[in-house]
């Protein structure tokens, strides 16, 4: 991508393939996106975060990114049920 790219193009880089999808346990939602069973985007919003315990408790912050094990789990759930497709 770069920044001669149409809107349309760059919109679907950014947001295609993307799944709303809610945390089993404290139902933040997020957007996923699973480009191959090793590879996972999840979009934050504000709100998704401030909801989610593991990204508001700075002690269970051992990652340089901010991960939630729950949110793994339903994840992988999702795929497993086919909520949440491989690309």
């Amino acid at each position: 991508m770069n920044r001669t790219d149409p809107p349309t193009e760059r919109q679907e880089y950014l947001s295609g393939g993307y799944v709303e999808l809610s945390c089993t346990r404290c139902a933040a939602q997020v957007r996923v996106r699973k480009s191959s069973p090793q590879q996972t985007s999840v979009q934050w919003s504000t709100r998704a975060a401030r909801r989610c315990p593991a990204l508001t408790n700075d002690e269970q912050r051992p990652a340089p990114v901010p991960t939630c094990p729950d949110l793994r789990t339903s994840i992988q759930h999702a795929v497993r049920t086919g909520s949440l497709g491989v690309a």
